[in-house]
């Protein structure tokens, strides 16, 4: 390697490129030209380069980044050097290196002997290199940017930099191959990395290059932390991170985790504004390393057979049977129903302990009773439908092909009357999800009540053998005590009915009183009357309670959500929606078999 009369090593990574020292070619900034000569080849001449890649070294002896990438002016047939894996230069007893150098009157080179002192760093960039024997060569110029291979492998483990100086010193210093890789990205697909090969890295890298992400949460550091074990996984280094790409190499190099790189595309995923870039990482990460293992479901849910959703009802006449069920194979209990066979998509909504009226939203898929986040992010109220929509789209992929699929928002009592059934299917397509998917709400405060979860469990278990359930109604200006009526559902409340949404004080307490009785299925307007008048008086509540009380009359509980679905349709279809009894008809529909137990968040709730 000559640039401007300095003279150094180098050794090739392809056909046609060269991995040398920074300060190897430092006199090209000067004009100089850089002229590669290779001494077992010498009917190629010297063949010229330029410079393509900079490892940022800053000209002085303590700076990093001393490493420079070549193309050459034409391709050469001759074999690139193969790399070792980040650790395989260590060892006891310690592994023989052979580095080929050029020093001075060595214009054919010279081969030397060499081993790591150790495996701990300098400054976190290089390794010591001293003499395999007491009286070996020293390291001189004209050995900076040999390659320091494995004597029985002929694998190349690092890159010698510099010669110590001062006193009897032999030694020098290398950048070893995981520190190589940090200066010139396309280098970690050929460095070995357990569990994943060239195409997976170079896949990963051409992704995370083009993901192009953004917000507060995407930075390097934070998803850093996201992708290894909070509990048992390696600390952020020193200094952190300063690229995403930073992060990528030092779970491949450093960290022992195969499953922390997806878990890193997986969320980088959430960022990323283009669907097909959000696509790819989401599929790397299912296919680009074991996935962490998954805990066993703590409630049996049988897999789901492929059903058709019933068609919509005649607005006044409750809606023929059938639902998302499974035929129950012979021998059963006769007159119990079979049960659900829902696939959910959970979106859960939570204020974020950061402030300013954020929300974290987190949309999973579940799968035979496992949970998959498909998305967690902290975003502004008004930011909530778009997001939603994208991942409950994506959450499709992990679902069985022709699933039933239950949409299930679980959010804060405070947003229990949102009308997310009527948040847009995505951004250019204005239809309800409300309308096209069975859609409920859960309360999140119950959802993680265990003594709740138990009691809807037994309450279910006695709806199975029913054909329908008894509506209780909670008319205008009830002046039911909340404790006492607490008491009473507990035994037997099955379903509820409202005139009015749980937004005023005495609303609110009836609705906890349900909740607190364990009624499964709670059926309010979001818009009613919560007034007192005159049995003669008109009311909307009343008529509205009036129409739920005999559209369910012959409903199964378990079969609502398409009921309600389908209902939905027939109002948004019709000629008057505002004028329809059901036009802001929320339903809470909760059943323990269809939900695997209540994860916790896989971000902070504080971002």
């Amino acid at each position: 390697m000559d640039c401007g009369g300095e003279v150094g090593a180098g050794f090739l990574v392809s056909e046609r490129e060269v991995l040398t020292c920074a300060h190897v070619v430092r006199e090209r900034h000067t004009g100089a030209d850089v002229t590669v000569t290779f001494p077992h080849a010498r009917p190629l001449g010297g063949v010229a380069a330029r410079v393509v890649a900079h490892g940022g070294w800053g000209g002085g002896d303590l700076d990093t980044g001393d490493v420079a990438v070549l193309e050459l002016e034409r391709t050469v047939s001759l074999a690139p050097v193969e790399f070792a894996a980040p650790g395989d230069g260590y060892g006891d007893p310690p592994r023989r290196l052979l580095v080929y150098g050029f020093p001075a009157r060595f214009d054919e080179g010279v081969l030397a002997e060499y081993r790591a002192t150790a495996t701990q760093r300098i400054s976190d960039e290089w390794v010591q290199l001293e003499p395999w024997t007491g009286h070996g060569r020293p390291i001189a110029p004209g050995f900076s940017g040999a390659a320091a291979v494995l004597a029985d492998t002929g694998r190349a483990v690092g890159m010698v930099t510099s010669a110590d100086r001062g006193g009897p010193a032999r030694g020098g210093r290398m950048l070893p191959v995981a520190v190589l890789a940090r200066y010139w990205a396309r280098l970690t697909e050929l460095i070995p990395t357990r569990g994943f090969g060239r195409a997976d890295k170079e896949t990963l890298r051409r992704l995370v290059t083009a993901a192009g992400a953004d917000g507060p949460e995407c930075v390097p550091d934070r998803l850093y932390a996201e992708s290894v074990d909070p509990v048992g996984g390696p600390p952020l280094p020193p200094g952190g991170f300063p690229a995403l790409w930073d992060v990528v190499w030092y779970l491949l190099s450093e960290v022992d985790d195969p499953a922390a790189p997806a878990r890193f595309a997986d969320r980088l995923a959430d960022f990323v504004s283009d669907p097909e870039v959000r696509y790819g990482l989401r599929r790397w990460a299912a296919r680009g390393g074991p996935p962490p293992p998954a805990a066993p479901p703590t409630a049996p849910v049988t897999p789901p057979a492929p059903t058709a959703y019933p068609p919509p009802p005649h607005p006044a006449v409750p809606a023929p049977s059938g639902g998302a069920y499974r035929e129950r194979p012979s021998g059963g209990v006769p007159g119990e129903r079979p049960a659900p066979a829902w696939s959910p998509i959970v979106v859960e909504l939570e204020r974020s302990g950061s402030g300013g009226g954020q929300y974290l939203a987190q949309v999973s898929a579940y799968r035979d009773g496992h949970r998959r986040v498909v998305g967690a992010r902290t975003l502004a109220k008004r930011a909530l439908p778009r997001y939603v929509a994208e991942r409950v789209d994506e959450a499709f992929h992990e679902l069985p092909h022709g699933a039933p699929v239950l949409i299930a928002f679980v959010v804060p009592r405070a947003l229990l009357n949102e009308p997310v059934d009527r948040w847009p299917r995505g951004a250019g397509d204005p239809s309800p999800l409300g309308c096209l998917y069975p859609l409920v709400v859960l309360d999140r405060e119950r959802r993680r009540q265990g003594g709740r979860r138990h009691e809807l469990l037994r309450k279910w278990e006695r709806l199975d053998a029913r054909e329908r359930a008894e509506l209780y109604r909670v008319e205008c200006g009830s002046a039911e005590d909340q404790g006492r009526l607490t008491v009473r559902l507990w035994e037997d409340g099955q379903m509820m009915g409202f005139t009015a949404p749980p937004t005023s004080p005495r609303m609110k307490r009836l609705f906890a009183a349900g909740l607190n009785g364990s009624v499964p299925v709670l059926l309010w307007p979001r818009t009613g009357c919560d007034g007192r008048h005159g049995d003669g008086e008109p009311c909307a509540g009343r008529e509205f309670l009036d129409e739920l009380t005999a559209y369910v009359a012959r409903l199964p509980p378990a079969e609502l959500p398409s009921h309600i679905r389908a209902l939905r349709s027939v109002v948004y279809l019709s000629d008057d929606p505002g004028s329809h009894w059901a036009r802001d008809l929320t339903l809470l529909w909760e059943d323990p078999r269809c939900f695997p137990e209540p994860p916790g968040h896989a971000a902070s709730p504080v971002g």
